[in-house]
């Protein structure tokens, strides 16, 4: 299993991009096109990774609050835990009911694991909005679990459908980092779900900085998808990803600019189109 990961620790300039790719993956993270505007705890709180494998892609963004360590915690964990099952050669399971579960414990490890660095650090937790998709191609599948408000779009030649984010209903985030986070509230407040991966062109993450009222864009699905539509058809899948990555964080980064307003920036690509 081949990984790469991006810590907001590492990142702290304004208007800078970091940038990775291996094969058709890309992350990308940035503390944003400008300075905060709002309280906060460390410069960039967010983290982005790809775990590779002989049968597929797993992608995870999340978005730390109060500190950058929840988000850090929660990435790290899904990586040394749950990443080596989910992309390997022979898949964990075939019943949609199972890969559900296996969404749900990646997810539950994450909070403990929020729970355990605050423990360690003696500080209160840092609680983080996390996203994750695995893409697997010999089995058609597309495993997708978001708990918060980051995104996640599946992108075809239309148009980008959001398969993340939080219930506009409602008038909190959850997070991950919280000792009450069991199984059952995690049913009712994440958003899990399988598809196939026919004709999607791509699989994209990012945190909210994409779409925060008064610092990112007005219409996120629209802006994923044009970054993704203006990737020439023909070019290679290394090359569609790693473009693609930077447009969408240049694209939310134009907007913090224009309303002189920043919020740290994760960004993780899959590039599907052939």
């Amino acid at each position: 299993m081949k990984t790469a990961f991006l810590r907001g620790r590492d990142h702290h300039d304004i208007g800078g991009i970091a940038l990775e790719g291996l094969g058709r993956v890309a992350v990308a993270l940035s503390r944003g096109g400008a300075r905060k505007t709002y309280d906060h705890t460390d410069p960039n709180e967010d983290c982005t990774a790809f775990a590779i494998g002989e049968g597929g892609e797993l992608v995870i963004a999340a978005d730390g609050h109060h500190g950058e360590l929840g988000s850090e915690a929660a990435i790290e964990a899904i990586l040394a835990d749950a990443a080596p099952r989910l992309v390997a050669a022979v898949a964990p399971t075939t019943s949609p009911d199972a890969w559900r579960e296996l969404a749900f414990d990646a997810l539950l490890r994450a909070n403990r694991a929020v729970l355990e660095i605050a423990g360690r650090s003696k500080l209160p937790p840092a609680p983080t909005t996390l996203v994750l998709a695995l893409v697997r191609p010999g089995d058609d599948l597309l495993l997708h679990a978001s708990l918060g408000d980051s995104h996640l779009f599946a992108i075809d030649a239309t148009g980008a459908t959001e398969l993340g984010g939080r219930d506009p209903a409602w008038k909190f985030t959850p997070f991950l980092g919280y000792e009450q986070a069991n199984r059952e509230l995690l049913e009712r407040y994440s958003r899990v779900g399988l598809r196939t991966l026919s004709d999607l062109r791509a699989v994209a993450l990012a945190t909210d900085g994409l779409s925060e009222p008064g610092i990112g864009v007005e219409n996120p699905a629209q802006a994923v998808h044009a970054s993704v539509a203006g990737i020439e058809p023909g070019t290679a899948a290394d090359l569609s990803a790693v473009r693609a990555c930077r447009a969408i964080l240049e694209t939310a980064m134009g907007a913090h600019r224009r309303q002189q307003a920043g919020d740290n920036l994760a960004c993780s690509v899959v590039w599907l189109e052939r």
